[in-house]
């Protein structure tokens, strides 16, 4: 398999192929792969997924830990937020907890809370596809969505002025004259189309003891500022390892120069730069 290293590179914001940006203690708290087909007939029940699951489970040995889920969705009403469920999602993880793949009737998700490098998750991502594509035998696909999360624990709002512009802070890059009020809350977001595909950066301040996904457990004792950057591309493909895989590193490399755009010399210097 070719290094992702050896690649062409996509870089839609900042127009450098050149630099890299490369952390060695990255904030990056969640790394995820989502491919979603269309309903298909050999999974129109919970009984047929069921059926299946242990034989996909058989496939990915690198995954010894299994659990069941219900798929539930957040619906936003005049009433507030309502929970639908939608079906079962079957989960595997790695030993040590670290990747995950769940499976449900219309996508397959592979996500780590311990990111590396994209060559890594190439691997485990192929590995999933290749194991798709063995027991559910799923023709085409129509959404490959890769999301990077990354969470900094701040004492004070106003510490991010030094580390990303104030463009991307909105009402945090607001400078308080005053001691006494602090920042609890804030969050804003924003959608880019790059040549087909979706860009949906969301960043905001949490307060302790909360958290943007049910996946990253909370900060029990600072705040945090999260950037959460979800390229997306929805369009029917045929359900090939490698071209999916190609088009979740295009995903990766859009998030990824969007990243290299907005942060500053101090949030490269705070984490550790290691650049070439």
């Amino acid at each position: 398999m070719r290094s992702m290293a050896d690649r062409e590179k996509y870089r839609p914001f900042t127009g450098d192929s050149d630099k890299s940006v490369r952390l060695a203690n990255a904030p990056l708290v969640l790394v995820l792969c989502q491919v979603r087909w269309p309903g298909l007939g050999s999974l129109q029940s919970e009984d047929q997924l069921r059926a299946l699951a242990p034989m996909f489970g058989e496939k990915v040995p690198s995954y010894p830990l299994f659990s069941e889920a219900k798929n539930i969705n957040y619906v936003i009403t005049p009433e507030g937020i309502n929970q639908t469920t939608a079906g079962n999602i079957y989960q595997w993880a790695s030993a040590d907890d670290v990747w995950h793949i769940s499976l449900a009737r219309r996508f397959i998700t592979v996500y780590c809370n311990h990111y590396s490098d994209y060559d890594v998750f190439d691997t485990r991502l192929r590995e999933a596809l290749e194991a798709l594509q063995t027991v559910v035998q799923v023709p085409i696909v129509d959404r490959v969505g890769v999301r990077y999360v990354n969470r900094v624990p701040i004492q004070s709002a106003n510490e991010l002025n030094e580390l990303v512009p104030s463009e991307v802070l909105g009402l945090q890059a607001l400078s308080l004259q005053c001691p006494g009020p602090e920042l609890q809350n804030a969050t804003n977001q924003a959608a880019y189309s790059v040549d087909g595909a979706t860009l949906l950066v969301r960043s905001g301040v949490f307060p302790p003891n909360s958290t943007v996904d049910p996946a990253i457990p909370p900060l029990t004792d600072t705040a945090s500022w999260v950037l959460d950057l979800d390229s997306s591309v929805e369009q029917r493909q045929l359900f090939v390892v490698d071209s999916v895989a190609t088009t979740a590193s295009r995903m990766s490399d859009i998030a990824y120069d969007y990243f290299k755009l907005i942060v500053k010399d101090a949030f490269i210097q705070r984490f550790t730069e290691e650049e070439s």
